[in-house]
């Protein structure tokens, strides 16, 4: 498959972190790369590659060169594997005048109308009853079908002046999964079904992590298919980019790490959040097992650069006041750089300096980006990966169309320019 083909199949994979995660291990074991357990001690060889799979939404995998110096440190690309969405709250059903519902909460920061007359489906995992008591068996849910949908006021009736406060997110959101009626057990209902779905019994379910997507498959759209219309491009486009170009990489003097993160889109600050200190415990390890201490490995490291891969804000011809007067990204043009001087995106101009030179050796179309002069533009993993490892860092992706919408949009030739980049940063 092509590049696009890849993405596409990717996305239709990663309903959830989890979902993300598991298929990327899949292709992972397709290319012949070795499991590891976090728990467990490492015995690593040069010329090989490996993942640990240290929490359900996120994994790290790297290769390791046949003549790998740990002097020159490691290349590691990070980017998220979660989107802002809506998620199912404990008690997730009610019933409202015959209507079943969905109690749901907004996780992130969704362009919530863009919800809003849409089928939608339920992934996510269940944690249920083990005979290890505090660890219980964890199962991953992927309903596949529309099982709900959230249906907007018709106009004539917003109009009305009860309706002028606008949206209530408690109130508003909660989406239509069935109609009542004397056949129907209405206790713990939506739970039953999944258990049904799933093949679990509904009594071994202790608790959930359930999201509300978007199951709509990506399509092409434009006259010469030129942009990609899908949900979850932020930040599918990114993972994707980096679990492709590590496994087609070749690095030989060095190590090359795909990092992928939880919880970006709530701030990082979790235990698989970018803003934790696994990456850290990782590279240790690493270089423990290829028989370095840790004085060593806080000289080596010095020697590395992270790329920080999300997607960027590309320029809308509607909205051109919201850009910057001169630097701004088009769809279709290359990846971008992304830069701020108040380092909600991370770089330096040594770091970009030598991003750029790559791409100019190897003729990979990149833009550079910066948002307009009192434009907030949102934040990304690359702050927090360079404050618990300090190192050269650059943020770049994919620009987008709708950033956050249930659906949005990019240029096919942008995810072709990124997954060409960081394959040559990971060879470098």
């Amino acid at each position: 498959m092509n590049t696009i083909e890849n993405l596409t199949e990717y996305l239709k994979n990663s309903v959830s972190p989890f979902h993300m995660v598991g298929h990327s291990i899949d292709l992972l074991d397709q290319a012949g790369f070795i499991p590891l357990s976090s728990k467990e001690s490492w015995t690593l060889e040069k010329g090989k590659g490996y993942y640990c799979r240290t929490f359900s939404g996120e994994l790290f995998a790297f290769k390791i060169g046949r003549d790998a110096d740990l002097s020159k440190g490691v290349h590691i690309g990070g980017a998220h594997t979660d989107w802002p969405c809506l998620r199912v709250k404990p008690n997730g059903t009610f019933n409202k005048k015959g209507y079943l519902q969905i109690n749901a909460e907004i996780y992130g920061g969704p362009i919530l109308s863009t919800f809003f007359d849409r089928p939608l489906s339920i992934a996510g995992r269940l944690a249920l009853k083990s005979k290890d008591l505090l660890n219980p068996d964890v199962v991953y849910v992927d309903l596949k079908k529309p099982v709900l949908t959230i249906p907007n006021l018709a106009i004539h009736m917003s109009r009305s002046e009860e309706n002028a406060g606008g949206l209530d997110k408690q109130t508003h959101l909660m989406p239509l999964c069935a109609m009542v009626n004397e056949t129907l057990n209405q206790d713990d209902y939506l739970l039953r079904y999944i258990a049904g779905s799933t093949g679990v019994k509904y009594e071994d379910i202790l608790d959930f992590e359930l999201y509300i997507y978007n199951p709509e498959e990506p399509q092409l759209v434009g006259l010469n298919g030129e942009f990609l219309s899908s949900p979850r491009l932020d930040n599918a486009t990114s993972a994707c980019a980096l679990i492709y170009g590590l496994m087609d990489s070749s690095p030989s003097d060095r190590i090359s790490l795909a990092a992928l993160f939880d919880n970006e889109e709530i701030g990082s600050r979790t235990k698989q959040g970018a803003d934790s200190q696994m990456l850290s415990i990782i590279l240790e390890k690493i270089w423990a097992s290829l028989g370095r201490d840790r004085i060593s490995f806080l000289s080596d490291i010095q020697g590395s650069m992270i790329l920080s891969v999300d997607v960027g804000h590309g320029f809308h011809p509607n909205y051109p006041a919201s850009y910057d007067i001169t630097t701004y990204p088009k769809l279709g043009s290359g990846f971008v750089i992304k830069m701020d001087s108040n380092q909600k995106y991370t770089w330096d101009c040594e770091a970009v300096g030598g991003l750029m030179n790559l791409c100019q050796t190897f003729g990979i179309p990149y833009q550079r980006c910066v948002k307009r002069t009192g434009q907030a533009g949102g934040g990304t993993i690359g702050s927090p990966l360079s404050a618990q490892v300090p190192v050269k860092t650059v943020d770049i992706g994919v620009p987008l169309l709708a950033m956050h919408s249930a659906r949005e949009l990019m240029g096919t030739a942008d995810q072709i320019s990124l997954t060409d980049a960081v394959t040559r940063f990971f060879t470098a």
